[in-house]
């Protein structure tokens, strides 16, 4: 895929989706006991933040259609309502600590079944609104923007939140999770796996870059540690292969390697 261009009306988008974003969740302040992102090294990484989006079309273009999408929440629904179901989960965790809503949340968002996005939309890489996601499934970065906009949904601070691209050391390919800083450290809540884990004790993520409706954030420094005891994985989905064009398509660049 060829570099992005920027054209003087993709910064109007980028302007409109800051807005929309800054509007969408003008929410209470998160749990307390947050961490400070940048007190923390993700996976041992360290990072610098850059605060153009441009790059990211698809990450600011899901942030758009959501902004639209959450008119329909409260709007009378037949069948499935996935919107209205969603929406009612989130209602029963006020109040919940903040450990307890990322369990809950990621055990939510996980029992939507895996589907890649060509066998879904017929394309390589789509990311997809809540709404598309619970009522459609989707793959891995699907997940973590359900999960994401979940939290913010319950106040969560943006800057606690961010969906990581990463390398899966083990398995040989990209993968998406959400992060989620608190209480010093930095939680993963990946579709994969069952449970919320720290960070720490996982040895075999390499972090590439990771995002939130602010910035992003370029890591590096990590090297491979021995592995700790980690929860067992969830078996792969079988049709989840190596996918350079999560990263690609995100970053604007042919390939990341």
């Amino acid at each position: 895929m060829p570099p992005p261009s920027r054209p003087p009306r993709r910064f109007r988008r980028l302007a409109a989706a800051a807005a929309l974003a800054a509007a969408l969740f003008c929410a209470p302040s998160g749990p307390a006991g947050a961490a400070d992102p940048a007190a923390v090294r993700l996976f041992g990484t360290s990072e610098k933040a850059h605060h153009d989006l441009a790059q990211f079309p698809k990450w600011t273009g899901v942030l758009e259609r959501y902004a639209r999408e959450r008119a329909l929440e409260d709007a009378p629904c037949r069948g499935a309502c996935p919107l209205q179901r969603w929406r009612g989960f989130l209602l029963g965790l006020k109040g919940k600590t903040a450990i307890e809503q990322l369990a809950a949340v990621n055990d939510f968002v996980n029992r939507t079944p895996y589907v890649t996005d060509q066998q879904r939309f017929g394309v390589v890489d789509y990311w997809a609104t809540p709404a598309e996601f619970l009522g459609r499934s989707g793959d891995c970065e699907d997940y973590a923007i359900a999960k994401y906009l979940s939290l913010r949904h319950l106040g969560w601070d943006e800057r606690n939140l961010r969906i990581l691209v990463l390398n899966d050391q083990n398995r040989r390919e990209l993968h998406a999770v959400l992060i989620a800083y608190h209480g010093g450290t930095a939680y993963v809540l990946d579709n994969q796996v069952p449970e919320v884990l720290e960070h720490g004790s996982i040895a075999h993520y390499r972090p590439i870059f990771s995002i939130n409706a602010a910035a992003w954030f370029f890591h590096e420094g990590w090297s491979p540690v021995p592995p700790p005891a980690v929860a067992s994985r969830a078996p792969a989905p079988a049709d989840l292969a190596v996918r350079p064009a999560l990263a690609a398509a995100a970053l604007g660049r042919e390939s990341l390697r």
